[in-house]
């Protein structure tokens, strides 16, 4: 039996905010807003936690249904109401804090405020140029609960002493910067939990996006849609590959899929 689709998730980066040309394609906008209007849920799920989604602008330019951050770690509901968060241990902390410590890796933190453990270098600067991210103050930790934690370093930079961290997991949107994330969190988890919110089975959803951290997602999903911009390995899990965020393919496919009309 075909599942219905109910929602509809977009993950951010390379998927529906185009960095090349640095803003969301007038499709892609135009797509979301149609979607709603047909009665489907429509939600954000990214790697960057709300505040960087806030930094980008992409929250604020449509009435969202729900946001997943994080990668799964903090969920929000259409008011913007905070009703899951999963955090980091506290022994999971103090390992990577201190191997950053050591390593002199700068480690990039957020929580209730984010912090950076050491001063952009140019490693962090390129990524921050690429992804539109903002500087954060430079402190220690202070053993406040963290829900998203990233590192910055040079390409090919050999991380195997992070990895022996229990309960992570590294995952490389670029090839200077490195996400920790925790095994078993992940965006697909994240949607669960948004989709029992409103009512709706597990799997009954679309989902489009681009890099590794989508691989759950997509395979959880009714219909996952992988970007033609994104890895062959996430390709491999997904139902469609469609053209990049580049192009107005967003909609495209909406619409083919009888999704959305002109």
């Amino acid at each position: 039996m075909k599942v219905k689709i109910k929602a509809v998730f977009f993950d951010i980066d390379g998927t529906f905010f185009d960095h090349c040309r640095g803003c969301v394609l007038p499709e892609s906008l135009k797509a979301v807003k149609q979607l709603k209007q047909n009665g489907f849920k429509v939600a954000l799920c990214s790697g960057r936690p709300k505040e960087m989604a806030e930094q980008l602008g992409v929250l604020q330019m449509f009435e969202w249904d729900g946001y997943i951050g994080g990668a799964g770690t903090s969920i929000y509901d259409e008011t913007g109401k905070l009703i899951h968060e999963s955090y980091f241990t506290e022994e999971q902390c103090q390992q990577l804090f201190d191997l950053g410590k050591q390593y002199q890796v700068c480690i990039h933190s957020h929580g209730k405020y984010d912090f950076m453990t050491m001063p952009i270098n140019d490693y962090s600067l390129k990524v921050f140029q690429d992804f539109h991210f903002r500087a954060a103050a430079v402190r220690e930790w202070r053993h406040e609960p963290l829900t998203s934690l990233s590192a910055y370093e040079r390409k090919d930079y050999d991380w195997s002493p992070f990895e022996a961290v229990e309960g992570l997991e590294l995952q490389h949107p670029c090839d200077t910067c490195v996400d920790f994330l925790q095994t078993d969190v992940n965006k697909a988890t994240g949607i669960r939990i948004l989709m029992k919110h409103w009512g709706f089975a597990p799997n009954e959803y679309m989902a489009f996006g681009d890099s590794q951290n989508d691989k759950e997602m997509l395979q959880e999903a009714a219909c996952g849609i992988a970007m033609g911009s994104g890895s062959e390995m996430l390709k491999s899990y997904a139902d469609r590959v469609i053209g990049t965020a580049s192009e107005p393919t967003i909609y495209q496919t909406l619409k083919e899929m009888d999704m959305i009309q002109d």
